[in-house]
Parts: structure tokens; sequence; C-alpha cells
């Protein structure tokens, strides 16, 4: 084992260094949130380094008084508190080394600090005639956090539908101080790399000469037959998602396709362009839903966002009128972007998601099932984008969620009172659905976007998972890189240890017995998946 380094005090190190960069400052920040402000951490502070000698710095201070670091934003976009470092422990934003480091057009290659937001790539790229597609939805995460999560987007056309198989080299300050660049099998590790195997500064990527894409928009008044197209609507157009809503009975699907990059056009993907007036009658109509017995507002909410979802939600940049017949550059068409990216509709209502990866071809049986679940609970609707498909070709990262197998991700959008604390109308159902997926589809829930309940026996779910805890052993030796979320998934820490009094209503357990459930409910068997433990 290598010697643990003689550390200069920080103080010492900076001046060293020829920067003016200080570790500690007399009144440290303490605290960050979630995107919402419904998940804060209290880390003993936050740290915005701009060079990589300073990234150096924090790290072995870190070692030097035994804390542990976590990068992650101010204002990062998780449910729960993946990028959260612990309490009193160093927090670390690169929002300071953002910047493009190389580019080279002949090798098409692209090597960015991770602090980068990817729509400032997509724009940088876009004027080179240059783009990466087709790897997210929402372009505003940076690259760090996309490589950290596995963020994703939906394609069977191209190599991969994540940005981390894009990566062909990865410069991270490890768990010793030192800068390693990351190549081979210890680069299939930080692929998706949790933020447990270093720091990670700078990232090359893969890019492809830009085109444009044309985006078809339909509804679909019957859900009839779905299971046994979806799969052909995913194997014969570049990128598809599809939103399901089996509570109407209803689908919409979005269809991009290249077209040559001289094709007129110049629209771009408007979905979150909402008006004050409509997030006002939407904030009403999702609170109600909650708060007035029946499903009945539940079931008009998913009419709405049907409606909304069944035709073009694309505008042109010029005119900044909508546009039926879209057609723009890939990633303007592919990536929305709020138009104040501190001011989403998802950031002031309350909106919370859980996703899962299952293998493909397994979909088609379980919309059967999940069609049996919904019918055991009549008017169950699911009133933000029903159940959202999208695909993806296996992934050479070891804990990406498309880990070695070609990929289903289904996601469930639901709402929260609007004070945010208490359990969503029906939410049963999304957690009957949940087990299932779980523990009959072998499903691996999305990083950053679930509940603390739905990380259960992750080790198991990823064939490669005994291979990261040696890259981490390597890159990380004295476990400097680490936090709350990753004693959890990794099993470390019991899931058990959450079981206290209505547990169950802050996502943090799967009910056991009636004491886990809120007032009024008592903990009882799924109604079609009887493996489920439900609060009821």
């Amino acid at each position: 084992m290598r010697k643990k380094k003689l550390v200069l005090p920080a103080l010492m190190l900076s001046a060293a260094l020829g920067t003016a960069f200080a570790l500690h400052s007399t009144e440290p920040e303490r605290e960050i949130s979630n995107y919402q402000g419904t998940y804060t951490c209290q880390p003993e502070g936050i740290y915005d380094p701009a060079s990589i000698e300073e990234v150096q710095a924090i790290v072995e201070d870190a070692i030097a008084r035994g804390k542990t670091i976590m990068t992650g934003n101010r204002k990062f976009a998780s449910q729960i508190d993946a990028a959260c470092a612990g309490d009193d422990q160093i927090q670390v934003t690169l929002k300071k080394m953002n910047k493009i480091v190389h580019f080279d057009a002949d090798n098409k290659l692209v090597t960015v600090e991770a602090g980068m937001r990817f729509n400032d790539l997509n724009d940088f790229l876009r004027e080179q005639g240059y783009g990466i597609n087709m790897v997210t939805e929402l372009a505003i995460f940076t690259i760090g956090g996309m490589l950290g999560s596995g963020t994703h987007g939906s394609t069977l056309d191209k190599p991969s539908n994540m940005l981390a198989d894009y990566v062909t080299e990865m410069k991270v300050v490890d768990g010793n101080g030192d800068v390693r660049v990351l190549t081979g099998e210890l680069l299939n590790a930080a692929r998706v790399n949790l933020g447990v195997l270093g720091v990670v500064v700078e990232v090359t990527l893969k890019i492809e000469d830009a085109f444009k894409v044309k985006a078809d928009v339909t509804g679909y008044m019957s859900d009839k037959g779905l299971e046994e197209a979806v799969l052909d609507i995913a194997r014969n157009n570049y990128s598809a998602n599809i939103a399901w809503f089996p509570g109407l009975g209803r689908y919409t699907t979005t269809l991009y396709n290249p077209v040559p990059l001289e094709t007129p056009g110049l629209a771009y993907n408007a979905q979150a362009d909402v008006s004050d007036a409509q997030e006002f009658f939407f904030g009403l109509l999702f609170n109600a839903a909650h708060e007035f017995p029946g499903t009945g507002l539940q079931c008009l909410a998913a009419k709405a966002r049907y409606q909304a979802r069944a035709k073009s939600y694309f505008r042109d940049s010029v005119t900044g009128k909508k546009v039926s017949d879209p057609i723009g550059h890939s990633d303007q068409m592919q990536y929305f972007k709020c138009k104040d990216p501190n001011k989403c509709i998802w950031d002031r209502l309350p909106i919370a998601l859980q996703e899962v990866a299952i293998e493909i071809e397994r979909l088609p049986d379980w919309i059967r099932d999940v069609r049996k679940i919904v019918a055991a609970h009549p008017k169950t609707c699911f009133p933000l984008n029903g159940i959202y498909f999208r695909f993806g070709k296996a992934s050479d990262s070891y804990l990406g969620m498309s880990a070695g197998r070609e990929t289903a991700f289904v996601g469930i959008e639901y709402t929260l009172r609007q004070e945010g604390k208490k359990e969503p109308k029906n939410y049963y159902v999304n957690l009957e659905i949940e087990q299932m997926s779980l523990r009959k589809y072998e499903a691996r829930p999305h990083w950053g976007k679930n509940s603390v309940a739905i990380f259960e026996d992750m080790p198991s779910r990823f064939p490669m998972w005994p291979e990261f805890l040696q890259a981490k052993a390597e890159l990380d030796p004295y476990n400097v890189f680490t936090n709350p979320f990753w004693d959890r998934v990794s099993g470390n820490v019991s899931l058990d240890d959450y079981l206290t009094p209505e547990c169950n209503v802050r996502g943090e357990c799967y009910c056991q017995i009636d004491d886990h459930c809120q007032a009024g409910t008592s903990c009882q068997s799924g109604l079609h998946f009887t493996d489920a433990k439900i609060c009821r």
C-alpha cells in the first residue's frame, strides 16, 4: 500500500502553489439543498476550487483531518442525498471549473472541465458544426454531475444514450490527492462513479458531425396493443419517448429522426416553457387532486398533461411561435432547458420522480403487469407524464443503469402535496409497481431520482459491482470519497435502519408493519403483485 503523503497545512500549500485559494474561511457556508429545497445537507464547509491544484489542496487537507468529500452543486438535481457530503464533512462544487480545455476537430474530441453545463457545451459544439447525441433531455446539468449519476436520454440508433459512454479519457484527483488520467477498465469503472472514486476535474468526449432532426408528436386515444408495438417504436426511430397514461387508456409518442443539416428549420424543444398562468393552474389542480376525496381531479390533471403532450410543444427560435412540423438542430430539439435555469416549473411545484431500468425485451410483460395493477386500483391516473419510456443500448460502464444489457428506462413522475411533506394520492399504486419492478424484473433504480427505499440489494443488480469496489480501493485507499448515500447503496448501512414510524410516508422504507404507515392506513400486500408491501 502506498504510504500516506505528508500533507502541508492548507494555507501553506495554497501559498506554495502561488494561489489565493484558502480552504478555511471565518464563516464557511454550511448548507446546500436540492432543487426543490425538500432535502438539505449540513457540510462543514462548501468550497469552490478554480483549478486542479486547488482541488488537490482540498483533498490533501481532508486526508490530514480525517474528513470525507463529496462533489455536488449548491442546488443539486437529486431528490435525496446522492450528491451531499455527510454532516460536518467537505462539500466541493466545480462551478468555477466550467471551461473548454481543448477542442480537436480532426479527431472529433473535446476536453472540458467537469463543472461545465451541458447546454453551454452544446452551444460551443453547434457553432463548430458538431454535437453529442442523444444523452439527456434536460440540458442544464454539469458534465461531472451527468457522469456521477449516469444521466441518459433515449436512442437505440446511436452507440449509447448516456453521456458516460462517450468519454474517452477522464482526469480525476484521487484519494491520495494525486491527478490520475483514467482509461481502459478504470475508465469503465468511473464512467458512472457516484462521486466516490475521486473528484472528476476534466473529461474528454467523443463528438460527431452536427445534424438536424424532425420531431413527430402524436397522441393515441387508445393504448390497446401498446405492449406489442412499444419495442418496434423504439427500434424504428433514432430517438423515441413514450408517455403512457394507463388510467386513461392513452399514450403519446415524441419521435426524432435525422434530416440533413441544410434542411430549413430552427425549432427548439419548449416543453419547459410554461407560462405563469399555466403554472398557477397546474399548481391548483395538483394540490386539489390531493386534498379532495376521490380520484377525478387526478385524472383531470392527467388528461391535461396528455393533451399537452399529444401535439407539438416545439417553438421557432426566431418567432417564438409553436411549430406543428418542427425541424431544428439536434441538440436544441432533443434537449430542453428552462428560460430561467433557476426557475424551472419543477423547482416551484412539488414534483418528484421514480425511475428504474429493466431489460428491454421484458418491457412488454412489464406493461401487461402494470395493466393488472392499475385494473386492481380503479381510476388510478398518473397526472404528469404518465409512465414514461426511454431506451438505450448496453453500456460498458460498471454502474450505469444500462450496464451490460439493452435497456428500457421507465419513469413515473408524481406530485406531492404543496407543502411537500405528505404522500401523494394513490402513492401505494406507485409503490406496488416499484416493488414489482425491483423484485420481478430485476430493475435498477436511477441513482439520483428516487427515494431512499428503492435502493435495496444494489450490489446484486450490477455484475461488475466487485470490480467497481476494486477500482475504488485503488483510487480511494483511505475512503475519502464517501457519503451517507454511498453507505446505504453499498450495503455498509442497512436500509432496516430507516424502519421508523411513518417511514413509508417519507419514502424511507417499504412498510413491514402498520407502524410504518401514515395514520388511517395499514401495511398490506399488493393487490396484483402480492410480494409488494404497501400502505393502503
